[in-house]
C-alpha cells in the first residue's frame, strides 16, 4: 500500500503533533506541559460512544483515547472488550464474529450499566463527525484485536488516513508486530506501544490481588528503549501504567534523551495517577508527554500540581 503525498495542512499537523510529543516538559505550560486524553471519551457518556468522543473534542481535553476492532465483514467499530456484553445490549459474542448488520442493532450501556438509546458506533461515523473539526485535538486509537498478519493494522491506518488529517490521530497497540505492520504504510506517523504491567493488572482484580506481590513490572531500561526504536522506527513512544513508571525511575530521563514520548495511564482513580506523576516529577524533574485520564482535566492538573 502506498501513502499519498501529504497535503501542506496535513504535513503541518503531523509535524506539530510530533514536535509536541517530543518536546521537553515545561513547568509553566498548561497542565505541566502534558497532553490529556479522555479515556474512552468523556465520563458523562457511554465509553467509546460517538457522543463521548465528540464531547472530548468539544471539551478541555487535548484528545480522546478510543479502542477499535474489526467486524467479520471488515468494518471498524469502537469497542474495548473482545466480547460484547459489558457495555452493550448484545452479549456473549466476539466483536470480530459480528456483521455490520448485527452491529447496527446494538445499543450502548452507560458507565453505570444502564441501557441507553445510543447505538454502538462505527469508526467511519465517528471520523465523519470529527473530520471538519479544525482544532488541534488528537484521536488516540488503540488497535485491540490480535492479528499475526499485517492486514488489520494496515487497514486501520488507511481508514484513519482517509478520515482525519495527519496529526489529528495516532495508533497504539499492545503487540509490537501490529506497530511494525503500521509502520510499513505510515513511515512518518507517531506510533505508541502499550506496555502491559502484570503486577498492576493483578492489583486491580480482586481475584488476583493477593498474588500481585509475586509478579514483577516490566523493565524499561536504555537497551529496551533503543530496541523499541530499532524494531518500530521513529517516532515511537511508550504508554505505561503508573506502576511501571514507579518501577522504572530512569524511564523519563532515558526517554527524553532518546526522543521517546511517554504516556501514562492507570486502571484506578485519577487521584492516584496524579499522585504518581507528582512523585515522578519530584524524583526526576520530569513529567510524561501525556496522560490518559478518566475525569476532568482541571481536577487532574490540580492533583499533579499539588505540593
Amino acid at each position: 500500500m502506498c501513502l499519498p503525498t501529504l497535503e501542506p495542512r496535513r504535513l503541518a499537523r503531523r509535524l506539530s503533533l510530533t514536535l509536541a510529543l517530543l518536546a521537553p516538559v515545561l513547568a509553566q505550560a498548561t497542565c505541566q506541559g502534558m497532553a490529556l486524553h479522555a479515556h474512552r471519551g468523556t465520563p458523562d457518556a457511554p465509553e467509546n460512544a460517538q457522543s463521548a468522543i465528540v464531547r472530548a473534542f468539544d471539551g478541555p481535553w487535548d484528545g480522546a483515547e478510543i479502542d477499535i476492532q474489526q467486524l467479520a465483514d471488515g468494518h471498524w467499530v469502537l469497542h474495548h472488550d473482545l466480547q460484547v456484553g459489558r457495555t452493550t445490549t448484545l452479549s456473549g459474542r466476539r466483536v470480530q464474529d459480528l456483521s455490520s448488520a448485527a452491529w447496527k442493532e446494538v445499543l450502548l450501556k452507560d458507565r453505570a450499566g444502564r441501557v441507553t438509546r445510543e447505538p454502538a458506533p462505527f469508526l467511519s461515523a465517528v471520523l465523519d463527525k470529527l473530520r471538519d473539526d479544525d482544532r488541534d485535538k488528537v484521536l488516540n486509537v488503540e488497535l485491540k484485536q490480535s492479528n499475526s498478519r499485517c492486514d488489520a493494522a494496515q487497514q486501520a491506518v488507511a481508514t484513519l488516513h482517509r478520515g482525519l488529517p495527519d496529526g489529528n490521530w495516532f495508533l497504539t497497540a499492545i503487540e509490537r508486530r501490529q506497530l511494525q505492520c503500521a509502520r510499513q504504510v505510515d513511515p512518518a506517523g507517531y506510533l505508541g506501544l502499550i506496555v502491559l504491567d502484570p503486577q498492576a493488572l493483578a492489583r486491580q482484580n480482586p481475584a488476583t490481588r493477593n498474588s500481585a506481590s509475586r509478579l514483577q513490572p516490566p523493565v524499561l531500561d536504555d537497551a529496551w528503549l533503543r530496541r523499541l526504536q530499532q524494531e518500530i522506527g521513529k517516532p515511537v513512544g511508550v504508554h505505561v501504567d503508573i506502576n511501571t513508571l514507579a518501577a522504572n525511575p530512569r524511564l523519563l530521563p532515558l526517554a527524553r534523551d532518546l526522543g521517546i514520548p511517554v504516556f501514562t495511564y492507570h486502571l484506578g482513580a485519577d487521584a492516584e495517577h496524579a499522585r504518581a506523576l507528582r512523585e515522578a516529577r519530584r524524583t526526576t524533574g520530569l513529567l510524561p508527554s501525556g496522560a490518559i485520564i478518566d475525569g476532568q482535566p482541571a481536577a487532574f492538573c490540580d492533583g499533579v500540581a499539588a505540593p
